[in-house]
């Protein structure tokens, strides 16, 4: 076999020897990328269909590409698809680099987001996360909400259900929440409610005021 299926086939006898197994399908990044869209898969045990393309890890695992890294408890998925359904503990790490694209990629914040349920897809990018759903980002955003669904591509983050988000003091609430990783953009609806705090004056030295006299004819 050659390309990904004799990878695939390493990470398979790796697993029947109990070894912690380095899933590398090639050198290059491109021939690399032919599993589920990551260049990089290591866990402790893996149950693989060479025909099918369908795969179970039911340990722990962590799925990395250029700029992204995935870890969670067990995980579905097919590789030919390459789709991946992560469970348990996920956690989702997010860090463009200046050196690996253009400008644009450079200009957005490193992020990250913790689920219980992920399903991603794995050529276009997408992250489909629900299960208490917590977005953090670099410069002290965050998001909670019951769903999200992240595309990486489109630097675009879209948030339903209990939406809540932090941006230093400010926060807004909503139904749903749409949100550019990049630019920073907001876009909220459904019962939208944003609260800021509201800036006083510092309080100055105190003033004795002189006593005021009397009238004439006054007490």
């Amino acid at each position: 076999m050659t390309g990904g299926g004799g990878a695939l086939a390493v990470l398979v006898l790796a697993s029947l020897f109990g070894a912690s197994l380095a899933l590398a399908a090639a050198q290059d990044e491109g021939a690399a990328s032919n599993f589920d869209g990551f260049s990089h898969i290591r866990t402790d045990k893996v149950q693989f269909n060479i025909n099918t393309g369908d795969f179970t890890i039911p340990d722990h695992f962590t799925a990395t590409r250029q700029g992204s890294d995935i870890t969670a408890d067990h995980a579905t998925g097919n590789s030919k698809q390459k789709v991946l359904h992560a469970e348990g503990h996920v956690v989702v790490h997010d860090t463009p680099s200046a050196a690996s694209g253009a400008k644009s990629q450079a200009a957005q914040r490193p992020s990250t987001l913790i689920c219980d349920k992920l399903d991603v897809d794995g050529v276009k990018k997408i992250y489909y996360a629900t299960g208490n759903m917590h977005f953090t980002q670099e410069g002290g955003r965050e998001a909670t909400s019951d769903s999200a669904v992240l595309d990486d591509a489109a630097h675009h983050l879209h948030l339903e259900g209990h939406v809540h988000v932090k941006n230093g003091d400010q926060f807004i609430d909503g139904d749903t929440l749409d949100y550019d990783t990049q630019t920073g953009q907001v876009d909220a609806n459904g019962d939208v409610t944003i609260t800021a705090p509201v800036q006083t004056p510092s309080p100055g030295p105190a003033t004795s005021s002189a006593p005021k006299k009397k009238k004439k004819g006054l007490f």
